[in-house]
């Protein structure tokens, strides 16, 4: 039975999101002919939110979107309760208690998971914490990762010059609020962004390769930078 439920094509959310409106305007019309009560089908509306929450969490299109489909499902599951009257207090009294919680647990995970390890240079490490204020950074020479914190300013890290053995990976972790942050990297790197956005954006703004522009003849895979951490009212842009 779960087997069948994963292989199952895909739904997408704007399908259900569409069918939404258009039941919401035959409520609307039954409501006007005086068959139905629209204020108490209406009550309804969180399931949309459950129904895109558990295509999102069945049907993964990427590594966050498990994750993403059980914060949909919750957040509809109490604004249902909340919709008939189950439960008391509103979500948006909770908001901004939760995004403290996150805010400070994303900092602590990352200064504990960004340790360089002992005997490595720290000089092949980025580290950069703006607040209020602006950065620049550029490197040159082996790249092992690093992290970014930006409070209400901007960053901007340069990594042109910078290397990463082919085969491996290096990792940055970052953590944005009210800012923004501009990483520029060399264009035979493959980026992976892992990052989780809260009314935020992560841009690839990279040209794509010339027709005919030469490639690293290499068997080995490219270098591979991941991008890591939490963005929140800012944004991530990635340049070439």
């Amino acid at each position: 039975m779960d087997r069948e439920l994963h292989d199952r094509r895909p739904v997408p959310p704007r399908l259900i999101v569409g069918a939404s409106i258009a039941v919401l305007g035959v409520v609307l019309t039954l409501d006007r002919l005086g068959l139905v009560n629209a204020n108490q089908v209406l009550r309804m509306w969180p399931a949309v939110l459950i129904l895109v929450g558990l295509e999102h969490y069945l049907h993964p299109r990427d590594g966050r979107s498990s994750t993403r489909g059980i914060v949909w499902m919750a957040l509809g599951g109490w604004l249902l309760l909340y919709s008939m009257g189950a439960v008391t207090v509103h979500i948006w009294d909770l908001f901004w208690p939760a995004v403290l919680i996150l805010v400070g647990t994303n900092l602590v995970m990352q200064t504990l998971r960004s340790s360089a390890p002992s005997g490595e240079d720290q000089s092949q490490r980025l580290s950069i914490f703006a607040v209020l204020g602006g950065a620049k950074r550029i490197n040159a020479g082996p790249f092992h990762g690093g992290e970014i914190t930006a409070l209400m300013g901007g960053a901007q890290v340069d990594l042109r010059q910078a290397t990463i053995e082919r085969g491996a990976e290096a990792a940055v972790d970052i953590f944005g609020v009210m800012g923004g942050i501009e990483i520029i990297v060399p264009p035979d790197w493959t980026i992976s962004t892992p990052v989780m956005s809260i009314l935020g954006a992560i841009e690839d703004k990279r040209l794509a390769p010339l027709p005919g522009a030469p490639t690293a003849t290499s068997g080995a895979p490219a270098p591979r930078l991941v991008l890591r951490g939490l963005v929140m009212l800012g944004n991530v842009t990635l340049r070439g």
